[in-house]
């Protein structure tokens, strides 16, 4: 009956319950019915009796029932010294009653949905080193109660690890305790909770710190379903952490299971290291002898290849598979050649493994994947429209693949708002991901559209896709590119320290690139410091931005020419597989994939700028090799990128070895037009656009200097006709020059058209904080003033001649007509703009003239110069102070002098005279 009445929250009914139990004898106490009183005492509202009746069934008898109810309501009142005797009174009576038990293993399913608990726990251990600090002395000289009470202190840390709480809140719990046990627990449940949710992504950070942590403290031994989720967590994209979970695998488990050999083979395939693949790969299947009966067995050595571009490997490999072992290649098997041959751009053989693929398969996805990242690399939007449509009217579902590579080929087109519209339509559908979305903030960040790249990022969070490291990274970029460098620290630096998301040294690379074009140095230096205390590696990236900031701080010092002899050394170990050190079972990742290389190594131009600039032609030697190296496709027929040609040129310019700088053009023009010419129509794959923009400025400059106008006006007309592309700085220039040597015509017809329509005007207005951003994008074509002046001479030269020729006139009358926007604007010039016009070589900046002129003497130099100039502006301060100093005397007769001329003035104007005077003798006496 008091079990049953117990049970209600009815005053009457708890009443009868409370007068039932104390009829009953304590002989006849059991757990079940103590529990009923204690909860029937706690619902009357008299904890103290309860509690008094729980101390009483704890003593005689070792009963526990109720004990559950009294500490749930004492936590969730954060009655902390009630909590303390009565968990010390059920430890004790544990010990007394089982001396052979754990009184903390006790299961408290009540206290188990007690909201909050982890903002409980942090409020009792601030009452332990607070206000209950003098209470809790005593209890720690006994070791039965200091025991007791760290057994407390663990159940409710473990209570409120198991809710689960986030692990912001779980490493400052876990870390109280430094426990292998509870860092296990708490993994392996959140892990398991959380499997395919969001929060698992956005917690990343936070639970890779976990587990490093856990995997080094002692008798750590992470079961293999911990291994599993870890690896499934931070697969692709976490290389670092895998290779520790590989080698945790090994130590705790002597091998990988099945499960793991194929998940590493997938994973070291997918990075390109054809090495650990081959190695891994043969341990496989020695192991598992019976796979190789299948296509399945074959796919992470295909895939390996494929990453790399080998298409010899990977043919090779193909018919070791259908000749020695008799295996028959499944679609899966065909779709990665076809992958290889994408790789390695060889459009013929891909197009010709399509079309065989579809002779013997129903193409998947995956098919149409590849043969549409294809075209979409080059931005050949028709032909990846024809595929699509193609996979459509086969019924082929649409992967994310696919809408990746249609994404990109419109990104690449310019056409960002249909590339917004289908991303839109494909999340509604669930057919997209954050590695989309994460393209087209890219291409928006480029043009300096940064409140589209903020839009974007609000309509992911609406449609649940995740922010990762490469969205952040983008972010970034988008924020430098528009000189917002501050707000981009600020954001590297709040993501660091509150761990919003894995940042590596590509975010910090970003920045520090960003904080070297505005000239803020300083805070490359803070950058590189906060990238080495966070014990990550500094990238080349980030070096080569290092370098730069060295460069224009201390040009000739000899940090910055050590600077720049480090990017041999760390090309090197991109290129060259280093395993010293490592455990026998353990396979380094080697970066062999094209896209990893080509990321790490994308301020290689820059790099070999800085060496010309240096002077430093051996080192920059070098890296040119060890690049080529590391992508053999420059040592053929393709020509290096754009802004590696220009760096070289640059350097023949500046020796004045004008001949060289031609020779280099010329191979550069052959190779850029075979690779860009559009293989089925006529003009230039879009993605090629712009190859020739960066050497075409250096081969303006050096035709300037030979004077040759006519052979630059046909070199433009011969890039512009076959397709290619020219940036606003390119134009503005190349009419300048064009004018300057004849070419005044052409450079009329083409500023008038190219540059002119967005011309504002001679005194403008201030532009908004939109158009500044816009106009960071090069692409965005604009006429300078100085273009527009250069023309503008030749244009006054002819109007003076205008009043003496008829065919002058007429030719005058022709430029208004043909060229309205450019007489608009010589016919509303001040002269403020012409003057600046004449003297258009003139450098603007005093203090940039200077500093160019220095720039060659060592630092040494720069001091001993320094030190003279100080001594000669000493000596003629102390010359002035010589003739200003004179005798009485002498002013006295001089101005007697004045009044005998009859010379008189001003007692003031005489008193200055007089001191010029002085002035004049004590020259005259000098000298």
């Amino acid at each position: 009956m008091v079990l049953y009445l117990s049970k209600s929250r009815g005053i009457v009914e708890v009443g009868r319950a409370i007068s039932l139990f104390r009829q009953i004898d304590i002989d006849n106490w059991d757990d079940d019915l103590l529990a009923a009183g204690v909860l029937a005492f706690m619902r009357s509202g008299d904890l103290e009796h309860a509690i008094s009746r729980l101390k009483v069934g704890l003593e005689l008898k070792g009963l526990v029932g109720g004990l559950e109810y009294i500490l749930a309501d004492t936590i969730a009142n954060e009655k902390w010294s009630m909590l303390i005797g009565v968990w010390l009174e059920f430890y004790a009576s544990r010990l007394k009653f089982e001396p052979a038990g754990r009184p903390d293993a006790i299961r408290l399913e009540r206290l188990e949905h007690v909201p909050g608990l982890d903002k409980l726990f942090f409020s009792f251990e601030k009452y332990l080193s607070s206000d209950g600090a003098k209470a809790v002395r005593p209890i720690n000289i006994y070791e039965t109660t200091r025991l007791g009470l760290y057994a407390l202190r663990r159940k409710m840390a473990e209570l409120a690890l198991a809710q689960p709480c986030q692990p912001r809140q779980a490493t400052a719990i876990l870390s109280i305790f430094n426990d292998h046990q509870l860092y296990e627990d708490y993994l392996v449940r959140v892990l398991k909770s959380w499997h395919g949710k969001s929060e698992l992504k956005s917690n990343l950070t936070w639970l890779s710190e976990l587990y490093r942590t856990y995997r080094k403290l002692p008798g750590a031994h992470p079961p293999i379903a911990l291994l599993q989720h870890m690896f499934e967590l931070h697969y692709p994209a976490g290389a670092t952490i895998l290779e520790d979970i590989y080698k945790d695998w090994h130590r705790a488990w002597g091998d990988l299971d099945q499960w793991g050999y194929e998940k590493f083979l997938k994973f070291y395939a997918g990075v390109g290291d054809v090495q650990a693949v081959q190695r891994l790969w043969g341990r496989y299947v020695s192991k598992y002898p019976r796979v190789l009966k299948k296509p399945r067995a074959f796919r992470s050595t295909m895939n390996a290849y494929a990453q790399v571009g080998d298409i010899t490997k990977a043919e090779a490999e193909l018919r070791l598979m259908t000749d020695n072992h008799g295996v028959k290649p499944d679609l899966d098997i065909w779709n990665t050649l076809l992958k290889c041959y994408m790789r390695a751009q060889d459009y013929n053989r891909a197009v010709a493994c399509f079309s065989e693929i579809c002779k013997m398969y129903r193409p998947d996805s995956f098919t149409y994947a590849h043969i549409m990242a294809m075209s979409a690399k080059k931005g050949d939007l028709e032909a990846t429209l024809g595929f699509f449509n193609q996979s459509q009217k086969g019924r082929v579902p649409v992967s994310k693949e696919m809408a990746m590579a249609l994404v990109m080929a419109y990104c690449r087109n310019d056409r960002l708002m249909e590339a917004e519209r289908i991303c839109m339509e494909l999340a509604e559908r669930n057919a997209t991901s954050t590695a989309i979305w994460n393209q087209l903030i890219h291409f928006n960040g480029m043009q300096g559209r940064l409140s589209k790249c903020y839009e974007l990022l609000q309509a992911m969070k609406s449609f649940d896709l995740p922010w990762d490291h490469q969205t952040h990274e983008f972010l970034l970029d988008a924020l430098v590119r528009v000189d917002q460098v501050q707000p981009a620290y600020r954001l590297l630096r709040t993501a660091y320290k509150e761990k919003l998301f894995p940042v590596g040294p590509e975010h910090f690379a970003v920045v520090m690139a960003g904080a070297v074009r505005i000239g803020d140095l300083g805070l490359v230096e803070i950058l590189a410091s906060h990238l080495l205390k966070a014990g990550q590696s500094m990238n080349f990236n980030a070096k080569v931005a290092l370098a730069e900031a060295s460069f224009k701080k201390k040009p000739s010092s000899s940090r910055t020419r050590q600077l720049g002899k480090e990017f041999v050394g760390h090309l090197r170990s991109l290129l060259i597989h280093n395993a010293k050190g490592r455990d026998a079972h353990a396979v380094s990742t080697l970066p062999s994939d094209i896209r990893h290389l080509k990321k790490q190594t994308k301020s290689i131009g820059r790099a070999i700028k800085l060496l010309v600039d240096l002077r430093d032609f051996t080192t920059a030697e070098e890296v040119m090799s060890l690049y080529s190296g590391m992508f053999p496709k420059y040592r053929g027929s393709e020509p290096f990128p754009p802004e590696v040609m220009s760096a070289l040129m640059l350097g023949y310019f500046k020796d004045r070895k004008f001949s060289q700088v031609h020779n280099m053009w010329n191979q550069t023009w052959k190779r850029v037009l075979a690779r860009a010419r559009h293989r089925q129509t006529t003009g230039i794959y879009p993605v090629h656009e712009y190859d020739v923009s960066r050497p075409m400025t250096v081969l303006a400059k050096t035709l300037r200097e030979e004077n040759k106008g006519k052979e630059l006006l046909e070199i433009v007309q011969q890039v512009t006709s076959a397709g290619f592309k020219l940036t606003r700085s390119n134009w503005n220039l190349l009419i300048r020059y064009l004018a300057e040597m004849g070419q005044w015509e052409p450079a009329m017809r083409w500023c008038e058209t190219m540059l002119m329509p967005r011309w504002r005007g001679w005194s403008p207005r201030k532009r908004s904080l939109q158009e500044r951003r816009h106009m960071r994008n090069t692409r965005v074509l604009q006429a300078s003033n100085a273009a527009v002046l250069s023309l503008q001479q030749q244009w006054l030269k002819l109007r003076k001649l205008a009043a003496w020729s008829a065919s002058v006139s007429a030719k005058l009358r022709e430029i208004e007509r043909q060229y309205p926007r450019l007489h608009y604007a010589f016919t509303n010039t001040d002269f403020e703009h012409v003057s600046g016009a004449l003297d258009g070589n003139r450098k603007a900046s005093l203090k940039k003239s200077a500093t160019e002129m220095l720039r060659p003497f060592s630092h040494i130099e720069l001091k001993g110069m320094k030190r003279a100039l100080e001594r000669q502006l000493r000596l003629q301060q102390s010359k002035r102070l010589r003739r200003r100093v004179r005798s009485p005397l002498r002013t006295m007769s001089s101005e007697l002098k004045r009044r005998v001329r009859g010379v008189r003035k001003p007692a003031g104007r005489a008193g200055k005279r007089s001191l010029q005077s002085a002035k004049d003798d004590g020259g005259e006496k000098d000298e």
